[in-house]
């Protein structure tokens, strides 16, 4: 039994901030997209983090950290603490597999 490929950590980064761009307009109030666009070069946080144990939940089936990244965007404040979320998304290591899940404005 072969072990898949997997993408590195920076391709996922990439990956979630390529997407998070892509349909941030869709999914975000223009105030959202409004305060990402002013404070994200100074403050933003685009970071990997275990996943949430809600997530089977979301996607219906059992996610595991190592078949799957969350990824959070946002902002953070001069402690380097989470103080706000844009994203937290959901995102496959395989490289031959194309699964992501956004949750916009998590709490």
């Amino acid at each position: 039994m072969s072990i898949p490929l997997q993408h590195s950590v920076d391709t996922l980064l990439n990956t979630a901030l390529e997407l998070f761009m892509e349909l941030a307009s869709d999914n975000l109030p223009e105030h959202e997209i409004a305060l990402f666009n002013q404070a994200y070069n100074d403050r933003g946080l685009l970071a990997e983090a275990e996943p949430g144990d809600d997530w089977d939940a979301d996607v219906g089936f059992e996610v595991t950290d190592a078949d799957y990244a969350e990824i959070w965007i946002g902002l953070e404040n001069s402690e380097q603490e989470v103080e706000h979320l844009f994203a937290r998304m959901l995102i496959a290591r395989a490289v031959d597999e194309k699964f992501c899940h956004i949750e916009w404005l998590p709490d």
